[in-house]
C-alpha cells in the first residue's frame, strides 16, 4: 500500500512527468485498489496522463463493478476530459461493455443516455440494436436524433422498419437523421415514402441524397430536378444521387431511363448551375457532376471540362466527361480549336488522342509543322493512338526533330502504327539502325520490339554502345521467346553490368531448364546487382538445383544481396526455403533481420514463440519493434502477456510508445 500513497501523491503534483509516471506505477497496483487513482487520472488536465490512465484501465480488464463506475464517470458535466476518457475506455471495452451501458438507456440523466447511445453506436455490437430502436421514442430529442444516427452507423437491416415509421413524426431534425441513417444501411425502399418530405427545404438534400442509395428508377424524375435546384448544396447532393442511382439499376434499360432524362437536360439552363458548381473542392461532387455533364451532352461543357483537363488531378474524370459526350463533345472542340491557344490546341489534341477521333487528320497533319514543340509531339502521339496511317510519313519526319520530346513523340505514334502498317515501321527501323547516332539505333531497338523482331534485336545486342545493348537485351527478353535464350545467355558476360543485370532478368522472365546453369554462374559475378538479378530469375525458374545454389549464397552473402536471397527464398513453396529463410534470423545485419521477420510473417505464426524471447529482447530497437509487430498480428490477443512483459523491461520510449499502441488495439 506503500506505493499507492506514494501514487495518491504524485497524482497531485504539479509536474505533468510526475504524474504520468505515477499512472505507470499503478500497473503494480490490483484494480480494486488501482481504480479510484485511475479514475483521478482520467480527469487529468494533461492529454498525456489520462492517455496512459485509459490504456492502463483497459489493459486492466475491468470487472462489472468498475464498470459500472466509469459508465458513472460520463455525467461528469464539469470535467470533459475525464468524460472523454471514460467514452474511450468504454468503446475500446467494445462488447464487454455492452450489457452494462443497456441497462443505462433508461438513466434519468439525458446526457448520459445520450453517451450511451453514442457509444454503442460505435461499438456496433448487434445485440443492442433492439435497444436502440427503443431509443428511438425517447423524450428527449438528442437522444432519439442520436438512436436514429447510430442504428444508421451498424447498419442493420431490423431498423429501417422502424426507422421509416418514426420519419413520419414530422419532427424535421429527427427526420434529418433518420434520411441519413436510412442512405447510410441502403436498404431499399418504396420511394413514395421519402418524396413528399422532399418539400420541406431542410429535408429536400437528405432526401436527395436517400433516394440516391436506396430509391429505383422512380426516383429519377425528382433528382433530375434537384439538378436544377436554386441551392448549391442541393444540386450537388442531387449530382452524386443520379450518378450513385444509376450505377445500381440492374440492365442497360434501367440505366437509359437515366441517360435519357439526362440527355433532355441539353440546351437548358440546368446546365448552367452544373458548370457553377465546377469549382467544387469535394472531388466526389466534382466526379460526378463531369459525369452527369457528359451524360447530357451539351456542348456548353465541353470547354469546360477541356480546361480541367488541364490539371492532372481532373484530366480522368474530364476525360471521361468527354468520351460520354461522344461526337457531341468531339465537335465542339473542333469548332473551338481554331481561336484557341497553343496550350489549349495541345489538350485538344491530346483529347481526341485519347479519345479515337478520327475527324482531326487535317489539323494532326497541320499541327506536326507547327514552331510549338509540345503541338508537334501531341499530334504524333494521337495520330498513332487514332491509327491514322495517311500521316505516318509526317510522323518519320518527326524523328530528326531538334527536340527530345518531340522524337520521343514521334516513335510513340509510330509503336502504335506498327501492327497496322507492319512494313512500313520496318523500313523506319531498318534506317534508325543504320545510323551512326547512338540515340536512333535505340530509338531502332523500340520500333523492333513493336514488331516483334527477335532477330535483328539479337542484332542490336552487339552493338557498340551499352544502352543500346542493354535495351536490345530487355525487348528480347520481352518477346518470351525459347529460342532467345542462348542469345541472353551471351549477354550474361557483357562487359556493362546494366547489360548483364537486363540479361540475367530476361532469363528468369522466359523461364527452362536451360538458363539454370549460367544464372548459377553468375552468382559469382563481381557485381551485387547482377548476383541480386541472378537469385530473383533462379526463384522464378525454380528447382532443386536453384535451391542448392541460394543455399551456398547464403553462407557468404551479406547486406542486398542475402535480403535479395530471401525474398527470392519466400517465394519457393516448400519447409527447406522456409528454414533457410529462418537463417535471417540469426543476421548481425538488423536491416536483413527485418526482412527475415516480415517474409516470415507471410507464412504462417509456427516460428514465433521459438524465436520471441530473443527477438523481443534484441540488441536494435527497430528489430523488436517489427517482431512485436508481426507477433500481434500473428497472434492477436494471445500476444497480449508476451507484449505486456516486453512494455514492463523495455527502456527505449520509442518501442515502449509502440508496444503500449499494440497492446490497445488488442484490447
Amino acid at each position: 500500500m506503500a506505493v499507492l500513497e506514494t501514487v495518491n501523491a504524485d497524482l497531485q503534483s504539479t509536474d505533468e512527468e510526475t504524474r504520468r509516471r505515477a499512472v505507470l506505477d499503478l500497473a503494480a497496483v490490483p484494480l480494486a485498489n488501482a481504480r479510484e487513482p485511475l479514475f483521478v487520472a482520467m480527469g487529468d488536465v494533461s492529454w498525456r496522463v489520462r492517455k496512459e490512465a485509459v490504456s492502463l484501465l483497459l489493459g486492466m480488464c475491468p470487472d462489472e463493478g468498475t464498470i459500472e463506475g466509469i459508465i458513472g464517470l460520463l455525467s461528469s458535466v464539469d470535467n470533459a476530459g475525464l468524460r472523454n476518457s471514460a467514452v474511450e475506455v468504454l468503446e475500446g471495452l467494445e462488447s464487454r461493455a455492452v450489457p452494462a451501458l443497456l441497462t443505462h438507456l433508461k438513466d434519468d440523466d439525458r446526457d448520459v443516455r445520450k453517451f450511451v447511445v453514442d457509444i454503442l453506436g460505435t461499438i456496433g455490437d448487434r445485440s443492442s440494436i433492439p435497444a436502440l430502436i427503443d431509443a428511438l421514442d425517447d423524450p428527449d430529442p438528442n437522444v432519439s436524433a442520436a438512436a436514429a444516427e447510430n442504428l444508421g452507423k451498424i447498419g442493420d437491416l431490423r431498423a429501417v422498419a422502424p426507422l421509416l415509421a418514426a420519419l413520419g413524426k414530422n419532427d424535421v431534425w429527427f427526420s434529418y437523421s433518420i434520411l441519413g441513417a436510412l442512405t447510410r444501411i441502403g436498404e431499399p425502399v418504396p420511394v413514395n415514402i421519402l418524396t413528399p418530405h422532399a418539400s420541406d427545404g431542410i429535408l429536400k438534400r437528405p432526401v436527395i441524397e436517400c433516394l440516391g442509395a436506396v430509391g429505383d428508377a422512380e426516383a429519377v424524375p425528382l433528382l433530375v430536378e434537384g439538378l436544377g435546384d436554386r441551392v448549391r448544396a442541393v444540386r450537388e447532393a442531387a449530382a452524386c444521387a443520379i450518378i450513385r442511382l444509376r450505377g445500381r439499376l440492374a440492365g442497360a434499360a434501367a440505366a437509359r431511363c437515366v441517360d435519357d432524362a439526362l440527355a433532355r437536360l441539353t440546351g437548358s439552363a440546368v446546365v448552367d448551375g452544373l458548370l457553377g458548381s465546377l469549382d467544387t473542392t469535394d472531388q466526389g461532387v466534382r466526379d460526378a457532376l463531369i459525369r452527369v455533364l457528359g451524360y447530357i451532352g451539351d456542348a456548353r461543357a465541353a470547354l469546360p471540362l477541356l480546361q480541367g483537363c488541364r490539371d492532372e488531378r481532373l484530366r480522368r474524370l474530364c476525360l471521361q466527361g468527354l468520351r460520354t459526350m461522344g461526337e457531341r463533345g468531339m465537335e465542339a472542340l473542333a469548332a473551338a480549336y481554331p481561336a484557341a491557344d497553343d496550350e489549349e490546341k495541345s489538350i485538344i489534341i491530346q483529347v481526341w488522342g485519347e479519345l479515337g477521333f478520327t475527324g482531326c487528320a487535317d489539323l494532326l497533319g497541320a499541327a506536326m509543322e507547327s514552331t510549338r514543340p509540345m503541338m508537334r509531339k501531341a499530334a504524333a502521339v494521337a495520330a498513332g493512338k487514332i491509327g491514322i496511317l495517311s500521316l505516318m510519313g509526317s510522323i518519320a519526319a518527326l524523328l530528326d526533330d531538334r527536340e527530345h520530346d518531340v522524337r520521343e513523340g514521334a516513335i510513340n505514334g509510330l509503336i502504335r502504327l506498327a501492327p497496322a502498317e507492319p512494313a512500313g515501321v520496318r523500313a523506319i527501323a531498318r534506317k534508325l539502325a543504320d545510323s551512326p547516332a547512338t540515340g536512333s539505333r535505340h530509338d531502332a531497338v523500340r520500333l523492333y520490339a513493336s514488331l516483334g523482331d527477335a532477330d535483328r534485336l539479337a542484332l542490336l545486342m552487339k552493338d557498340e554502345d551499352p544502352l543500346v545493348r542493354r535495351s536490345a537485351v530487355s525487348a528480347l527478353a520481352d518477346q518470351h521467346l525459347p529460342e532467345s535464350v542462348s542469345n541472353l545467355v551471351m549477354a550474361l558476360v557483357d562487359e556493362d553490368p546494366d547489360v548483364r543485370i537486363a540479361a540475367a532478368s530476361g532469363l528468369g522472365e522466359i523461364g527452362g531448364g536451360e538458363a539454370v546453369e549460367p544464372l548459377i554462374l553468375s552468382l559469382d559475378d563481381e557485381d551485387p546487382w547482377v548476383r541480386c538479378a541472378s537469385l530473383r530469375s533462379l526463384g522464378r525458374i525454380g528447382g532443386e538445383r536453384s535451391l542448392d545454389a541460394i543455399e551456398r549464397l547464403i553462407d557468404s552473402a551479406d547486406g542486398v544481396v542475402m535480403i535479395t536471397a530471401l525474398e527470392t527464398l519466400s517465394e519457393i513453396e516448400g519447409d527447406r526455403a522456409v528454414r533457410l529463410v529462418k537463417r535471417g534470423l540469426d543476421s548481425s545485419d538488423e536491416e536483413v533481420v527485418k526482412v527475415a521477420i516480415d517474409l516470415l510473417a507471410n507464412d504462417g505464426s509456427d516460428w514465433v514463440n521459438a524465436y520471441r524471447d530473443r527477438l523481443l529482447s534484441h540488441s536494435h530497437w527497430d528489430v523488436r519493434i517489427s517482431f512485436a509487430r508481426a507477433m500481434t498480428r500473428l497472434l492477436g490477443r494471445e500476444a497480449m502477456p508476451h507484449l505486456t512483459v516486453a512494455l514492463q523491461r523495455e527502456q527505449d520510449e520509442l518501442v515502449r510508445d509502440e508496444l503500449q499502441t499494440l497492446l490497445g488495439g488488442l484490447r
